[in-house]
C-alpha cells in the first residue's frame, strides 16, 4: 500500500506525464497542421473571364445582379465563408494583388465567372425553372501570369412557380445562388469544392478537357434558343467539373469557351484584368456527342414514362506522342415520367440533362468510383477493349494526383 505521502507523490507524477503527454500530442498536432497548410494561395475574389461585352452576352442575368448589388459585399461573403471552413491541405491569405510585386512566386485564388442558363419549362398550369450558373475556382501564378488549376463550379435552381417568370424573378434567383448563405449558395459551395483541394506540384501532369464537338445529328436538334458555340463551351465545362469531382485533382481550364489559344483573361473588381497563360496539357480529354434520342416507354391515361438516351465518344490522348490511353463510344439512359396534365415536354432539357449523366458516369469510371462497374457493363460493344482502356485511364488519372 502507498502512504499518504507517497500516493502525493506518485499522482504528482502522473498528472506530470499527463501534461508531457498533452504537450507533446499538441505539438505533434501543431506540427502535423503546419505541414498539412504548407501551400499558400492569395485571395483575390470575384473575377470575369471575360470582357464586358461579352459578360453582357454570355450571363446578362448574373451580370444584372452583380452590377445592381456589387461585388464588394459578395467578396466579404465568400471570404468569411472561406475562413469559417478553409481548406485542409491550403493556407488562404486576404492581401490585396496589389501588394504583391511580382519579384516572388505567389499562387493567388479568384472565383472566376464563366456562363449561365436559364430555362422555363411550363407543366400544366405551371412553370418549372431551372437556372444554373457555371463559375471556376482559378489558381494561378501571379508572377508568371500562368494557370495553375481549376476547380469547376455549377450553381443550380430548380423552382415551379405558379406564372411566367420575368427577368425580375429570374434575378432573384441569381442573386440568391452568388449571395446566399444556403448549401447551394455560391459562398457555401465555393468552400466545400476548396475543401480538398491541393496545388498541383511541378512534376504532377496536367489534365485539360479540349476539343467539343457535336454531330450533325445533335446540331438538327438544337433549340433555336440554343447556342451551338455555348452548348460545346457549357458541355467541357461541366466535363471538366465532373472529372475534378470525381477524382479530386484541379485540372487546367477548358480549352472550348474562353480558354482558348492557351489563354484567357481574369478581370477584377478594381478593374485590373490579368492576360493568363495556360501551360500545356500532358493529357487533354476529348468529347463527340453523337445522338439524344427519346420514346415513350409506357402510358397511361395519367401518365407516361420516356426514356432518353445520350450517345458520345470520349478519348483521352497524349498530344506530345498522340498516344490514345481511351477512345470508347459511351451511352446513357435515364426516364422521365410526365403527367397527363404536362401539355408540354420539354424534350431538350431532359435530353441535355442525360447527357450531364452520361459524363458523371465517365468521370466515375475513370475515379474507379464503386458504381461504375454496372455503368460500363451496359456498354456496346465494350468488352475487355473497354476494360483495358478503362485500367489505362484510371493509371493515368492517377499520375495526375
Amino acid at each position: 500500500m502507498f502512504s499518504g505521502k507517497k500516493r502525493t507523490r506518485a499522482r504528482s507524477a502522473w498528472l506530470l506525464l499527463c501534461g508531457l503527454v498533452c504537450v507533446g500530442t499538441a505539438a505533434f498536432a501543431g506540427a502535423a497542421q503546419a505541414a498539412d497548410k504548407s501551400q499558400q494561395a492569395y485571395w483575390a475574389g470575384f473575377a470575369y473571364t471575360a470582357d464586358q461585352s461579352a459578360v453582357e452576352a454570355s450571363t446578362p442575368r448574373a451580370a444584372a445582379v452583380l452590377k445592381a448589388r456589387g461585388l464588394a459585399p459578395l467578396n466579404q461573403a465568400l471570404w468569411a465563408r472561406l475562413k469559417a471552413q478553409p481548406p485542409a491541405s491550403l493556407q488562404l491569405i486576404d492581401q490585396p494583388l496589389a501588394m504583391l510585386d511580382g519579384t516572388t512566386s505567389a499562387t493567388v485564388l479568384a472565383t472566376a465567372l464563366d456562363r449561365e442558363l436559364v430555362s422555363i419549362e411550363p407543366i400544366g398550369g405551371q412553370y418549372k425553372v431551372l437556372v444554373e450558373v457555371a463559375l471556376q475556382a482559378l489558381f494561378f501564378d501571379f508572377r508568371e501570369r500562368q494557370v495553375v488549376a481549376s476547380y469547376p463550379i455549377t450553381l443550380q435552381r430548380i423552382d415551379v412557380m405558379e406564372y411566367l417568370p420575368d427577368d425580375d424573378d429570374i434575378d432573384a434567383i441569381v442573386a440568391d445562388l452568388l449571395y446566399g448563405k444556403a448549401a447551394t449558395g455560391l459562398p457555401q459551395v465555393l468552400a466545400d469544392t476548396l475543401v480538398k483541394a491541393q496545388l498541383p506540384a511541378a512534376s504532377t501532369r496536367r489534365l485539360q478537357v479540349g476539343e467539343v464537338t457535336l454531330s450533325d445529328a445533335v446540331r438538327a436538334k438544337l433549340p433555336d434558343t440554343v447556342d451551338e458555340k455555348v452548348l460545346r463551351a457549357t458541355l467541357a465545362h461541366e466535363l471538366s467539373k465532373t472529372l475534378s469531382a470525381n477524382t479530386g485533382i484541379g485540372l487546367l481550364p477548358p480549352a472550348t469557351g474562353q480558354a482558348i489559344g492557351g489563354a484567357m483573361a481574369a478581370r477584377f473588381a478594381d478593374g485590373k484584368v490579368y492576360q493568363l497563360k495556360i501551360p500545356e496539357p500532358d493529357y487533354v480529354v476529348k468529347l463527340r456527342l453523337d445522338g439524344l434520342k427519346n420514346g415513350v416507354l409506357n402510358e397511361t391515361p395519367a401518365m407516361k414514362t420516356m426514356l432518353f438516351g445520350a450517345f458520345f465518344q470520349a478519348s483521352v490522348v497524349e498530344p506530345f506522342s498522340g498516344k490514345v490511353f481511351f477512345d470508347q463510344p459511351l451511352r446513357k439512359g435515364a426516364t422521365k415520367v410526365v403527367p397527363a396534365t404536362q401539355w408540354h415536354v420539354d424534350q431538350w432539357s431532359a435530353s441535355y440533362e442525360t447527357a450531364l449523366a452520361g459524363l458523371d458516369a465517365f468521370a466515375g469510371a475513370a475515379a474507379k468510383r464503386a458504381d461504375s462497374k454496372a455503368w460500363l457493363d451496359e456498354q456496346k460493344p465494350g468488352g475487355k477493349p473497354l476494360q483495358q482502356q478503362t485500367q489505362a485511364l484510371q493509371e493515368l488519372i492517377k499520375s495526375c494526383r
